[in-house]
């Protein structure tokens, strides 16, 4: 299937682009489907960022010519989302993506910054702006920069015991990245292979979109009981996290609270990870 080798996926059912079409020298639009939101949120942030995901991947392959076998690394990904954005909790939704390609902004060779508005309807207002960074690296050079990490053992690591699914906004403990530590607001990442969503196919390293949804469910764990869902989010990837290293994800809360004590307002969760004492995303 083109789009599933376009979006490096092997389970079509993940594969949520359903079309797309140059608009202009460097913009395009793609149409997305979505499955239902699940029961009681407005949508699911592991979709969102897959739909960005997704549609940087089509774009690079299908009309910058990036080689399939080239391997793929996000150095950023920041987007704000409208307080009012929701799917259907139902059925499946249609979802526009509007794109607009220019010269990546990390100097690295064969980088794509990608400006992405989000739209729920064609020529509606946009519910999601994302700006994210895509850089390409041959296969010869993505050996040499990994060397000894270059191969892994699927999902033959240590998989701590996870907090509970509620906690983080989960209902299966196979969707829960985070294990408890001894540090209050503190958690170590586990690697739940069986989790096809998030782990679709093996690779060497832990998945970017993984570790933003670790960011994600740090923070609900940090606001727990009040059901948190990202409003503003800037991340930028520093190095690779490797399967069998611990790593770990702090979540602090920086600002007063919002009115009556909430986590609204300007109280902004801030999540850090740092594997070997060494910051990875930020």
């Amino acid at each position: 299937m083109l789009l599933g080798a376009y979006t490096h996926l092997r389970h079509a059912e993940a594969v949520l682009v359903q079309s797309w079409r140059r608009v202009s020298e460097n913009a395009f639009t793609l149409c997305l489907r979505w499955p239902a939101a699940p029961h009681g949120q407005p949508y699911d942030p592991r979709i969102l960022t897959q739909t960005i995901r997704q549609s940087g991947l089509t774009v690079a392959h299908a009309e910058y010519e990036v080689p399939l076998e080239h391997h793929t690394m996000l150095n950023s990904l920041d987007l704000t989302v409208s307080p009012d954005f929701r799917v259907s909790d139902t059925g499946p939704s249609t979802l526009v993506v509007d794109i607009t390609v220019s010269p990546g902004r990390s100097g690295r060779r064969a980088a794509h910054a990608m400006h992405m508005e989000i739209r729920t309807s064609p020529g509606g207002d946009p519910v999601v702006r994302a700006d994210t960074e895509f850089a390409w690296i041959s296969p010869a050079a993505y050996r040499r920069v990994r060397g000894d990490h270059l191969t892994v053992d699927w999902g033959d690591w240590p998989l701590p015991a996870p907090v509970d699914a509620a906690l983080v906004g989960r209902s299966r403990a196979a969707d829960v990245v985070l294990a408890p530590t001894a540090v209050p607001h503190r958690w170590q990442l586990r690697n739940d292979v069986s989790n096809v969503l998030l782990f679709d196919h093996p690779v060497d390293h832990v998945p970017g979109l993984v570790l933003w949804e670790a960011a994600h469910q740090a923070v609900q764990a940090l606001l727990a009981p009040v059901v948190s869902l990202p409003v503003s989010v800037t991340t930028t990837f520093l190095r690779y996290v490797e399967f069998g290293e611990p790593c770990l994800i702090d979540a602090r809360v920086i600002g007063p609270a919002g009115p009556g004590g909430s986590p609204s307002g300007s109280r902004a969760p801030r999540p850090t990870r740092r594997p070997s004492r060494r910051t990875s995303v930020r």
